[in-house]
This record gives structure tokens, sequence and C-alpha cells, in this order.
């Protein structure tokens, strides 16, 4: 089997590595001449994306914020909070989670979860989402709470937009195309542009390669 029916193959199957597939996509792109397509994408999703980078949209998930409560008689062990005393900015900073890690960081949080994953907020904003409770309570711990399935609905959206360009390239070549004559039979191809619009999306404007990106909103 070819290197491009592989992939498709992997990517076709949700239990098989999303992270070997995508590493396979790096040495497709090189024998087929595009190596310069593999850009900021394919490496962040592998790496995980740096702090200050603008992500994609399925990497921006919702939360909800529990806490562990307490006043002089009681103790709340898991209480989701009320955050509509916040104003819009600052119930956006705390309900938004923005998901930097790798796909193989992400494939192990999963996997060991349950239907939920914690991420600890800091002490000293405890005050702050302590503000919209009654009967005396206040926040020993708190933290941001996000489903499972929103975290592997970003592996359905890489899986995705890979196959829809590997699928693309395959509709133009024909199937079962020997390695050593993929580069010939790609050459005629708009390889670029099949790669951006299944990736990125129709009418977006991007810049790949040596590491530029145009966001375009």
């Amino acid at each position: 089997m070819s290197l491009l029916g592989e992939i498709i193959r992997e990517l076709s199957n949700q239990s098989s590595s999303l992270t070997q597939a995508l590493l396979k996509v790096k040495v497709l792109l090189h024998r087929v001449g595009h190596k310069e397509l593999i850009g900021e994408w394919v490496n962040y999703e592998l790496n995980g994306y740096p702090r200050d980078s603008v992500l994609p949209p399925y990497r921006i998930l919702h939360a909800q914020i529990h806490a562990t409560l307490h006043n002089a008689a009681w103790r709340v062990e898991d209480h989701q909070i009320p955050m509509m005393h916040l104003g819009d900015e600052k119930r956006s900073a705390f309900e938004v989670c923005k998901v930097n890690q790798s796909l193989a960081e992400m494939e192990k949080l999963v996997s060991g979860s349950g239907t939920t994953l914690h991420l600890e907020i800091p002490l000293e904003f405890n005050g702050i989402l302590g503000r919209g409770l009654g009967n005396g309570f206040r926040i020993q711990c708190a933290w941001k709470e996000i489903s499972c399935a929103s975290v592997e609905q970003i592996f359905v959206q890489v899986r995705s937009r890979l196959l829809d360009f590997l699928l693309s390239i395959q509709d133009e070549i024909g199937e079962n195309v020997p390695d050593d004559e993929l580069r010939a039979k790609t050459r005629s191809l708009d390889t670029r542009t099949l790669f951006e619009n299944a990736i990125f999306g129709d009418n977006t404007v991007i810049q790949i390669g040596d590491l530029n990106t145009q966001d375009v909103r």
C-alpha cells in the first residue's frame, strides 16, 4: 500500500494514533516536494502551540467553574459557581479555555480522566469568584471543568481536515499510486490550495512557510 493510502486508512480509524498519522503527513509532504506546507499548523499540532499564538477555533473550549465551599457550619465539595455577577470580559477569562497542548499530551490526558478534565484556578481568584455566593460561603479551592468529549472533538477536527486534504489529492491522482511516482503525479496539482482549503477553510489567506501566518477575521 502507498504512503498516501496508508495515512488515509489510519486517519479513518478512530483508534489509530493521530500523532503517528500526522508525522507520516510530514513525510508525504516532503516526498511530493511541498515540505513548505508543513508550516506552523502541522508542527504546532505535534509539539503544542506557543502561549502567544493564535489558536484555531476548534482549540478554544467552554469550561464550567466548580469549587469546594465552606461556611461556619457546612462544607460543599463540588459546587458549580454562578458567574453572572462578573462582567463579560472577566467571565470569558474564566469560562473560555485555550488548549495549547500537543495532540500527544491531550490524548494522554483524556485517556485517564473519566468524563471531565480539571484545571486548577489560582487561589488569588477565590475572592472574585465567591462574590456571587450567599449564606456566608467562601471558596476554598476552584477549578475549571472541561468535558473530555469537547477535547476529543479537537482530534476529530484534525483528522477530518487531514482527510479532506489527502482525499482531495487521491481524487486527482487516483488510488494505489506507487510512492516513487507520487511526486510526478502531484506536480500538476495546486497542492498548496488543496492544503489551505482543507486545513484552514475557503476564503482564508494564509502565508505558509518560515513560520509565517496571517490571521484573517
